[in-house]
């Protein structure tokens, strides 16, 4: 028994005397910084290649989601748009309504094909934004982006009889 004991001891000596045989590096380039939620409000443009892509505004203070879309008006900064961001919501009265994880948003004198891409990226940028900011507005940080569900609904000019709704939507929808 005793020389059974001796062996394992040694055994055990011996891996932490060698360690976990992983031997040391240096820098090592992985590529591009993590990414995922962060904190604070961010914005959704469009780029050259016609994906959404959230920018930060951790200056910006919105009292209510329906402020977002005139930072979408306003559009990407200089650098964004050097790095060719650029934003499909231009113009057009907006209504948004609604509170905790549901939000519709009405935009008048609008008609949205749900089969154009770039009603698509308008409609992305719209529930993204607005979710995104309903999350930061939630006092008791309970909401998350995901959690809220946006539906658009575009009011057609005169004389356009269809009114389109679409869905509700999170933003994980625009994102893929």
């Amino acid at each position: 028994m005793t020389f059974v004991r001796r062996g394992v001891a040694l055994a055990v000596t011996a891996l932490v005397l060698t360690g976990c045989g992983v031997r040391p590096t240096g820098v090592v380039d992985a590529g591009e910084p993590a990414s995922g939620l962060t904190k604070g409000l961010r914005i959704y443009f469009v780029s050259e290649t016609g994906r959404l892509e959230g920018v930060s505004r951790p200056d910006e203070r919105v009292r209510e989601p329906a402020a977002v879309i005139k930072l979408l008006m306003t559009g990407p900064d200089e650098s964004e748009r050097r790095s060719g961001l650029t934003t499909l919501v231009r113009s057009g009265q907006f209504d948004v309504t609604g509170d905790g994880d549901r939000l519709t948003v009405r935009i008048s004198d609008l008609t949205l094909d749900p089969a154009s891409v770039n009603d698509r990226n308008y409609t992305g940028q719209l529930v993204c934004s607005l979710a995104r900011a309903q999350a930061v507005l939630d006092k008791n940080g309970r909401t998350r982006p995901d959690d809220v569900r946006v539906t658009v609904r575009a009011i057609p000019p005169e004389g356009v009889e269809q009114e389109g709704e679409l869905g509700p939507y999170v933003c994980s929808d625009f994102l893929k």
